[in-house]
C-alpha cells in the first residue's frame, strides 16, 4: 500500500487573526495511506472567534477542497488525491466572502493563493429565501397588519473579522485553573490539542458536523481543550445534582468540584466548574450560585461559566 507524506509551512498574509499579536505561523502536514488523505494543522496562537468560522483550502492535483477546520484536529478525506507532486493550504476566515490568513506550498502546487479562491468564487451560491410580508392580503378589502412581534436585542457587534484590537486578546484561563479542584481533574493546562471521543459525559462527535448550524462561532476553545475535557469525564464519577437546574448538561465529580458541560440543542454551550458549600476565593466574581432545589436557598453549589466559543468567563451580572 503507497504511502505519501508532505508538509507545507504557513506564511501570514493578513493581521489580526493571531490571539497574541505576533505574526501567524503554522504548518500543514498531509499524509496519504492507500486512498486515505489525512490533512493536520498545525497553527499556533490562532485567535478565537465571536462570529465566522475558519476554513481551510487545499489544493492537490488540480483540485480544490474546501474544509472545515476544528482547531488542530485532523482532517481525513476518503478517496483523497495525491500529495506526492506537492499541495498548497490556504486558512480563511469566512463570513461571507472568504478572508485569506495564511497560505503554504510545496512541490509543485501553485505558488500563490488566488487559484484556491478562484475555484469556490464561480461555484453557483443558494437562492436567498424571500421574506414574508409585513401585510396579509384580503381580497375586496384593505392589508390587514400582522401582530406586532416582541423586540429583538440588538446582536453583538458587526465583526468582520477578528480586528487587530481583537488581536491581543487574552483568556482568565488560569485563574480558575490553579484550583485545587482542576489539578484534581488533571487539567493544569487547558489550552491543548483536540481530537473527537465518544466518552460517556462528553459531547457527541455529531457536534462537529452540526457546526455550521450554529451561528455564534466554531467551538475554537471547546476543541482546544476537548482531549481533557473527555479524559476527565471518562475518570470522573458521574453526578446528576445539577440536572435538574440544567436540563441538558453532564456532570462529573473531580476531588471537591464538579466539572460539566451544558449543551444547546445537543452543541456545548458553557464549559463549567462547580463547588458546593462556601465559594472558593479563586472564583472571585465569576461564581454563580445555583441551588440543588427549589426549595433550598443554602443548599447548592458555587458555578463558574466559561463561553465554549471564545473561552471567555462570564462574571455575576452578564448572564
Amino acid at each position: 500500500m503507497a504511502f505519501e507524506r508532505r508538509v507545507c509551512v504557513l506564511r501570514q498574509v493578513r493581521k489580526g487573526f493571531s490571539a497574541d499579536g505576533s505574526a501567524l505561523t503554522g504548518a500543514v502536514y498531509a499524509e496519504r495511506l492507500g486512498t486515505e488523505l489525512t490533512i493536520t494543522p498545525r497553527i499556533a496562537a490562532l485567535s478565537p472567534l465571536l462570529d465566522g468560522r475558519y476554513a481551510l483550502y487545499l489544493w492537490a492535483e488540480g483540485k480544490v477542497y474546501c474544509l472545515e477546520l476544528k482547531g488542530n484536529a485532523p482532517i481525513r478525506l476518503e478517496n483523497g488525491p495525491s500529495v506526492a507532486a506537492g499541495f498548497a493550504a490556504l486558512i480563511c476566515f469566512v463570513k461571507g466572502d472568504p478572508q485569506p490568513i495564511a497560505f503554504g506550498r510545496c512541490g509543485a502546487a501553485p505558488e500563490k493563493y488566488s487559484p484556491l479562491l478562484d475555484e469556490t468564487a464561480g461555484r453557483k451560491r443558494p437562492v436567498p429565501v424571500p421574506r414574508p410580508p409585513v401585510e396579509l392580503p384580503i381580497p375586496n378589502a384593505p392589508n390587514v397588519p400582522l401582530a406586532p412581534t416582541v423586540p429583538v436585542p440588538d446582536p453583538l457587534p458587526d465583526d468582520t473579522s477578528p480586528h487587530e484590537e481583537r488581536a491581543a486578546a487574552r483568556y482568565d484561563d488560569e485563574a480558575i485553573a490553579a484550583g485545587n479542584y482542576f489539578s484534581d481533574a488533571g487539567d493544569g493546562d487547558e489550552k491543548t490539542s483536540a481530537v473527537h471521543s465518544a466518552q460517556a459525559g462528553a459531547a457527541a462527535s455529531a457536534d462537529e458536523g452540526d457546526l455550521l448550524l450554529r451561528p455564534r462561532g466554531a467551538l475554537t476553545y471547546y476543541y482546544s481543550i476537548k482531549k481533557k475535557l473527555d479524559a476527565a469525564f471518562s475518570e470522573g464519577e458521574k453526578d446528576t445534582r445539577l440536572n435538574a437546574a440544567f436540563p441538558h448538561s453532564e456532570w462529573v465529580k473531580k476531588g471537591n468540584a464538579l466539572l460539566g458541560i451544558v449543551s444547546e440543542e445537543g452543541i456545548p454551550r458553557w464549559l463549567c466548574v462547580a463547588v458546593e458549600g462556601e465559594k472558593p476565593a479563586q472564583m472571585g466574581d465569576k461564581a454563580v450560585f445555583v441551588p440543588t432545589t427549589p426549595y433550598s436557598e443554602s443548599e447548592g453549589f458555587w458555578v463558574i461559566f466559561q463561553d465554549a466559543d471564545t473561552g471567555e468567563y462570564v462574571t455575576v451580572g452578564e448572564k
